[in-house]
């Protein structure tokens, strides 16, 4: 009998053992340039999905997941983008190495949509100089009035409706949104603004983020 819990016990121990180790998969990437200094605050990519943190002050980024991705990628709008095969090691490192361009990946998209990812989205301090540069039909006054063009004022109003992940939000929500989040921009006013009914009159800009 005692045997049998022993090996029960052992068994136990392993299956735990087994299920602590997914739960602490630890992936370790140190980023530097090819000077071989640490690139701090760059971007970390797992399968082209943008993780939250970023390099911290001497390029080190840790991160606990469950996640084990095919490829890491690091970038930064200074130094340049670099991708390594992932081989479940704890401890990686990538060089970036910078080809004196801005690297854009666009995609055919109707006109009034905005999807794109570029370095350049990080050269941005806000959203609003992120719409000045990079948003058509959409204009932003010095005060940081956001106008859609070709739009007649209501009830006085001329702010449009801003959608955040297909959530309605306030100015001040979607003036606090990082231009490096933003994966697509949707401009609709007229009858494509009328799925919101009246909110919508000024039209809106909807936004996708990562």
């Amino acid at each position: 009998m005692k045997i049998i819990k022993y090996i029960l016990l052992v068994f136990t121990l392993i299956i735990c053992d087994q299920s602590f180790s997914q739960e602490q998969n630890e992936i370790y990437i140190i980023v530097k340039g090819e000077d071989n200094n640490p690139i701090p605050d760059a971007i970390i990519l797992f399968d082209d999905i943008k993780q939250k943190k970023r390099t911290n002050s001497k390029g080190i980024f840790t991160i606990k997941t469950k996640i084990k991705p095919k490829k890491i990628t690091a970038f930064s709008p200074i130094h340049g983008i670099s991708t390594i095969d992932y081989n479940k090691k704890k401890y990686n490192r990538i060089i970036l190495k910078n080809s004196g361009k801005n690297i854009i990946v666009t995609e055919q998209k109707p006109s009034n949509v905005i999807a794109e990812q570029s370095l350049s989205s990080f050269q941005y301090k806000n959203i609003y100089e992120y719409i000045r540069g990079q948003v058509p039909g959409v204009r932003v006054t010095s005060g940081n009035t956001i106008i859609i063009r070709g739009i007649n004022s209501v009830n006085g109003s001329i702010e449009p409706l801003f959608v955040v992940n297909k959530a309605a939000v306030s100015l001040t929500s979607f003036a606090n949104i990082n231009p490096a989040d933003i994966k697509k921009i949707t401009v609709l006013k007229g009858p494509d603004a009328a799925i919101y009914g009246l909110r919508g009159a000024n039209g809106v800009i909807e936004v996708t983020t990562y």
